[in-house]
């Protein structure tokens, strides 16, 4: 928190928001104070010359009221421009993931980021149309038709263009609930990856491998945000079952431990890194579930630390890690030995055996596709 500069509780950053950083303002102001001496100084060598310059039916006049209008629309726009650009600057500027970043960036205070350069292109579009409208009334133009030839227009527009007019709404809806923001990860189903630019009817997602994807707000139908509050992270580990799971448990307390002291990744955990035990047995392996709550954006980062350390602390310990297996039981023309038990397999080479089991891994894959995937 700011300290106070003052006993009238003024803070430094307050202090620092009320001076608007005035030199942007002050050379748009140069850049004013230098077209009315230009102007003014037109005038006066044109009324040297003998020119009218105050006949209202003068061209030159028109010319002048054209020049002011435009004038003023590009000081008004400018002006607001320059106070949105420092707003956003106070936020942080604009949050750019790093390429290839799978967690994004957390959405803490970005929102203003995220709606300001939307509101500066309406402002923008805005008033370009009002200085239009009235440099084609100051050229003789009657605009009255064209308000109402812009209405049917419209209209028609409203009818031809159902998809883009649902784009924009859905943009405008997504905005408003605050679903993401610039720089955020987002998964909305067949396509995921860092929010990188957000238009009125569309929003363009930076996978992590590079492709940038361009979706229509009106085509998102779900969207998951992995860079809002805080983001848990399981990993599963496939342990022998000889393993001693109590001695697992303080390994991996121990090492969450650890992880909380590092001064690099220490402050990133909202949730220290702790076992859960045995939460699935399979064939050939139990299955170990560890957890730890993270700021967003971080979980992949610290998810990499922490495979590497269990791997190190498992090796250091004599854990083993499990290895799917697939047993092959053989029959020799159907026997049986006096014992009751099948009889010894026949004599196979190196290659048929392989072959025998490849098969049976391949028909256990296909019953199995957790077993497929891994």
């Amino acid at each position: 928190m700011p300290e106070d500069s003052d006993d009238a509780g003024f803070t430094d950053a307050d202090e620092g928001a009320a001076l608007l950083k005035p030199e942007p303002f002050k050379r748009l102001a140069e850049r004013a104070a230098a077209f009315v001496a230009w102007l003014a100084g037109i005038g006066l060598v044109l009324s040297i010359w003998g020119v009218d310059v105050w006949n209202p039916d003068n061209i030159l006049l028109r010319a002048a009221d054209i020049l002011i209008v435009a004038f003023i629309a590009y000081l008004l726009y400018e002006s607001i421009k320059i106070a949105i650009d420092q707003k956003i600057e106070d936020e942080g500027g604009l949050i750019v993931a790093a390429p290839g970043d799978e967690g994004g960036a957390a959405g803490e205070g970005s929102r203003l980021v995220t709606l300001l350069p939307l509101f500066r292109n309406f402002l923008l579009i805005t008033v370009v149309v009002m200085a239009g409208m009235i440099i084609l009334s100051e050229m003789g133009v009657d605009i009255a038709p064209l308000f109402a030839g812009a209405g049917v227009i419209g209209l028609a527009v409203g009818f031809g263009s159902q998809t883009l007019i649902r784009d924009i709404f859905s943009g405008a809806f997504f905005l408003i609930d605050d679903a993401f923001r610039l720089a955020e990860y987002v998964d909305i189903g067949e396509v995921k990856g860092t929010v990188e630019k957000i238009s009125l009817r569309s929003v363009q997602l930076r996978h992590h491998r590079g492709a940038l994807h361009t979706i229509p707000f009106g085509e998102i139908h779900r969207m998951t945000n992995y860079s809002r509050d805080w983001a848990m992270m399981k990993l599963e580990l496939r342990v022998t079952y000889d393993t001693d799971v109590e001695k697992v448990r303080k390994l991996i307390k121990k090492f969450g431990q650890e992880l909380q002291d590092d001064p690099e990744i220490g402050p990133k955990f909202l949730q220290p890194l702790k076992s859960q035990g045995v939460t699935k047995m399979e064939d050939s392996a139990m299955i170990l579930r560890v957890k730890f709550m993270t700021v967003p954006g971080e979980q992949f980062i610290i998810r990499k630390r922490v495979y590497h350390g269990i791997r190190e602390i498992f090796e250091r310990e004599g854990i083993e890690f499990a290895h799917r297996e697939v047993t092959v039981r053989l029959k020799d023309n159907g026997t049986e030995e006096e014992n009751g038990e099948e009889s010894a397999a026949p004599n196979l080479g190196e290659s048929q055996k392989r072959a025998i089991g490849g098969a049976a891994l391949s028909a256990v894959s296909t019953d199995d596709p957790a077993a497929a995937k891994s």
